[in-house]
């Protein structure tokens, strides 16, 4: 679904990413991890073309995404930033109308079968009762729930997310990567996000690919990336993983330096 073939990429002539090679299946569900400046966005970038790399490869599908039009990559990729900001207060059906915009012309926006397929994107992510209030209106966990309809409108192949949790509680965190679990596994959804919570990340995705001063470190199943040895190495700070009894998933804890007390 996606090939990153030793890519380099960054901004002006500092690369951020350096000799980046890795794939992700078709139905994958992959965490990109790492501390801040590791590269995490600057991967989400080069993978939707926002910007271009410096050396390498970037496929979507079987296609070099450079030879690929913006319209043909909204086709296939949806994206759900951080900090989605609407300046007017949107109605609901009117924000999941505009993941519509890669199919319509300015002749036919907005036409029954638009409406058809924005309709089905909420009730996808149990947001249909929600069609007619204002995103001014809605709690954090209800607008996540919009931002990722719009999306699911595009009719993506595959969904990046940008941390997507980042100002929600923990129910609204567990709520949001439930329904992304259940889009994957229940619609073969291909799902890329970057998360800073390595204990979310071990619970819902499948492949974690960790990031270390713009290089990968490590890449494999939440088991084999989340040792206690990689996270002190690359977050430079103690820690502790232990087993989630009831999942077998791994848990991160962190441990106060013996110097504090």
């Amino acid at each position: 679904m996606l090939d990153f073939l030793n890519v380099s990429s960054g901004y002006g002539k500092k690369e951020a990413l350096m000799d980046i090679t890795f794939s992700i299946k078709r139905g994958g569900f992959l965490g990109v991890i790492g501390p801040n400046g590791s590269g995490k966005s600057t991967l989400l970038r080069t993978a939707t073309r926002v910007i271009r790399p410096f050396k390498g490869e970037v496929r979507l599908g079987n296609k070099k995404i450079e030879e690929m039009t913006l319209r043909q990559i909204a086709r296939i990729v949806g994206v759900v930033s951080q900090d989605a900001l609407f300046i007017f207060p949107f109605k609901v059906i009117d924000i999941v109308l505009m993941g519509r915009i890669p199919y319509v012309n300015r002749f036919s926006f907005g036409s029954k079968e638009d409406l058809r397929i924005a309709s089905e994107a909420l009730d996808a992510v149990d947001a249909l009762r929600l069609r007619g209030r204002f995103i001014d209106e809605l709690s954090a966990g209800e607008a996540q729930r919009v931002i990722i309809a719009r999306a699911l409108a595009q009719k993506p192949q595959i969904l990046f997310m940008d941390e997507p949790t980042t100002h929600l509680d923990i129910s609204h965190q567990v709520e949001v990567f439930s329904l992304l679990r259940r889009l994957n596994k229940g619609s073969g959804l291909t799902v890329v996000t970057i998360l800073h919570d390595l204990n979310l990340a071990s619970e819902y995705c499948d492949e974690l690919l960790l990031l270390k001063e713009g290089r990968i470190r490590s890449q494999g199943t939440p088991d084999e990336v989340l040792s206690y040895g990689l996270i002190e190495e690359v977050y430079k700070t103690p820690v502790i993983v232990k087993k989630n009894p009831l999942t077998s998933r791994p848990h991160v804890f962190t441990v106060k330096p013996c110097n504090i007390p």
